[in-house]
């Protein structure tokens, strides 16, 4: 056993009641004297009813000193005037003392003199402790709850009324409160850290990080979260969520600098591997594209390393990027002879060209429109027969073109542009498709196709792209009922002009036909047919159009359409007399024959119809016939009339 001069350094330097007792107990079994002596001196020590009671449960404990501790008990009753030191001494009366009456007794005053909710904590413990009463200790603890406000004060009341009650679900209803205090990943892992510790409940601490990484969006606290996680739930898979969330939440490249750093110092080469290929996404300059290419090769991802290291080329905007490009190429990817070759030529081409790319990148800065971006796109290639430059200011140009709102004719002008200096189709079909998805109308779905069918260096993909949209179309036209005739008429030209498809753009003017009600819709038709080579077809619709007219108004309609279609004047005979076979009104039949010298200017025609038509009328028609035909071949008819003219 320590001796007292072991025990006397010690005892200078205690600290606390518990520290001195400590000391007293081990002195009690072979110099009681000397314990007493020494545990007298931890009086000094009681700054507060809890630490007095202490002190006299170590007399009734220790030394069997009853009358010593009821003494200490009834001195710090009589001065107590607050909650805390009456239920502490309480507390003191009922476990030390064994006096449940005068402990009820202090317990009485504590709740009348119980204000804040801080006070209320200290009753909750003494109704269960002193009087037993969960239910009333329950109450204190609602009181406190609607009393407290701030994030450390909850939780010190969550772990308080856990230890008390040992009510998980109260404690719960605690914690919730306290969940709708944070809005700071620091503070949400504190949470999350006295669920577990106190709750000892880790699914409702996974909850808590959840929803942290619900509301938070920054990388750095959802890595932050991630972290602590792992820690605190001590479960590394109930972490890999979080470290998800800050991949897909990682919107620049020093967000990406962080996922690479955490996954590093976590040794999970599956997220390394995925914070690689993110940087892949968002980096923008070749020296990041190079470290993020050699990352990827140390994980054995040779086929992902060669995309990036491909986009490091793209990216190149200097002569010091297309050095470190070279180098970095002859170290890691020295099997690709064409790669190499092309990159070293490329940089002797820019080191002897060195002055003029400076020149070219003083003009891009200054290059503040789409305009002046393509011209110098153009200058590049004519210049320096540079693709990786030119699409570079490409690039610029769109991103100066998604300022605005969105109109496919202004980015029409940059697809030719990527069809005459790249070979470039995933951009071409990206923009292309960009422009059908935008589209609001026929007008704008007739311009990207025109754009697509029309490449020239692409010509193989805009022929494709062309065809695709167009069947899409046509396969919409066929299953809306409320597609009429000039829905088909309208794909079926831009089949025609486009596509040169004759067999395709017949079957959809034979669809247009279907749906052919008047004499208008199948002149229409016909004079499509009639552009595409199908003379015989565009013919017989002419035909069909003459036989559907069935009044004089609307033969004279055909004729005036069929003028401006242009056929000839025996093909114009031909199809109105078509359409006056079909006519039996007397004042029909005088309108239609008018119409030969008013529209078709042939009085001859008109003349020998009229006498034709003599015959059949009589009364009033009879009147205005004679009338009518003497105002229009009167020269004719009358002979006396065209001498004297």
């Amino acid at each position: 056993m320590p001796s007292r001069a072991d025990l006397e350094p010690r005892l200078a330097s205690a600290k606390s009641v518990a520290d001195i007792r400590a000391i007293a107990e081990e002195a009690a079994k072979d110099d009681p004297e000397f314990a007493k002596e020494a545990y007298q001196k931890a009086a000094r020590h009681c700054a507060d009813s809890t630490q007095t009671v202490a002190y006299a449960r170590g007399w009734k404990e220790v030394f069997g000193d009853g009358t010593q501790a009821q003494k200490l008990l009834d001195d710090a009753a009589a001065e107590s005037q607050f909650t805390k030191d009456l239920v502490a001494i309480a507390i003191g009366y009922k476990e030390v003392a064994a006096d449940d009456a005068k402990a009820a007794e202090l317990m009485q005053q504590a709740e009348e003199y119980c204000m804040t909710g801080e006070e209320q904590v200290y009753l909750a413990e003494g109704k269960v402790r002193v009087l037993g009463d969960a239910a009333g200790a329950k109450e204190a603890y609602e009181q406190a709850l609607k009393e407290t406000g701030n994030l450390d004060p909850l939780l010190e009341l969550g772990r308080a009324a856990m230890g008390v009650l040992k009510d998980g679900s109260f404690a719960k209803k605690i914690y919730d409160k306290a969940e709708s205090k944070v809005s700071r990943a620091p503070e949400y892992v504190k949470l999350a850290a006295a669920a577990v510790n106190d709750l000892m409940d880790k699914d409702y601490a996974a909850g808590i990080f959840n929803k942290a990484a619900e509301k938070l969006s920054s990388v750095a606290d959802l890595l932050s979260l991630a972290s602590e996680a792992g820690k605190t739930l001590g479960d590394p898979t109930r972490a890999k969520a979080l470290y998800q969330r800050a991949l897909d939440s990682a919107a620049d490249f020093p967000a990406v600098a962080k996922l690479l750093d955490a996954a590093k110092a976590a040794g999970d080469n599956t997220f390394l591997q995925a914070a690689l290929n993110k940087g892949g996404e968002l980096a923008s300059n070749t020296p990041d594209f190079i470290d993020l290419a050699k990352g990827l090769l140390g994980l054995g991802d040779r086929q992902g390393a060669d995309t990036l290291i491909t986009r490091a080329e793209n990216a190149v905007n200097s002569l010091d990027d297309l050095q470190k490009l070279a180098e970095g190429v002859k170290a890691h990817f020295s099997e690709q002879a064409d790669r190499v070759a092309r990159i070293l030529a490329k940089l002797e081409k820019r080191i002897a060209n060195q002055a003029r790319y400076v020149e070219f990148q003083k003009q891009e800065e200054q290059a503040d429109t789409v305009k002046k971006l393509l011209a110098l796109a153009d200058r590049v290639m004519v210049e320096l027969e540079d693709p990786f430059y030119a699409a570079k200011l490409l690039d610029k140009a769109e991103a100066l073109m998604r300022q605005g709102g969105y109109q496919f004719s202004r980015f029409e002008v940059l697809i030719r542009a990527i069809d005459k200096h790249l070979d470039d189709s995933p951009w071409i079909t990206r923009l292309l498709d960009e422009g059908i998805a935008q589209g609001r109308d026929f007008i704008t779905f007739k311009e990207v196709v025109h754009c697509a069918a029309n490449l020239q260096r692409n010509r193989a993909l805009g022929q494709e792209k062309a065809r695709a949209y167009l069947q899409a179309r046509e396969a919409q036209l066929k299953a809306d009922s409320g597609s009429g005739v000039y829905d088909f008429t309208k794909l079926a030209q831009l089949v025609l002009a486009n596509l040169r498809d004759t067999a395709w753009g017949g079957a959809l003017l034979d669809a247009a036909r279907q749906r052919a009600q008047d004499h208008y819709a199948l002149a229409h038709i016909g004079y499509i047919k009639a552009q595409s080579g199908d003379a015989a077809g565009a013919a017989e619709l002419y035909r069909q159009a003459a036989t559907a007219c069935k009044n004089a108004d609307t033969c004279l309609q055909l004729a005036i359409r069929l003028k401006q279609y242009g056929l000839d004047a025996a093909s114009l005979k031909e199809y109105y007399a078509a359409c006056g076979k079909g006519l039996s009104n007397p004042a029909d039949k005088l309108c239609w024959v008018e119409g030969m010298v008013d529209e078709l200017k042939n009085p001859a025609w008109a003349s020998e119809t009229y006498a034709a038509l003599a015959s059949q009328m009589t009364g009033a028609d009879q009147a205005r016939f004679e009338q009518s035909r003497m105002n229009r071949v009167g020269n004719e008819f009358y002979p006396y009339r065209k001498h004297a003219a």
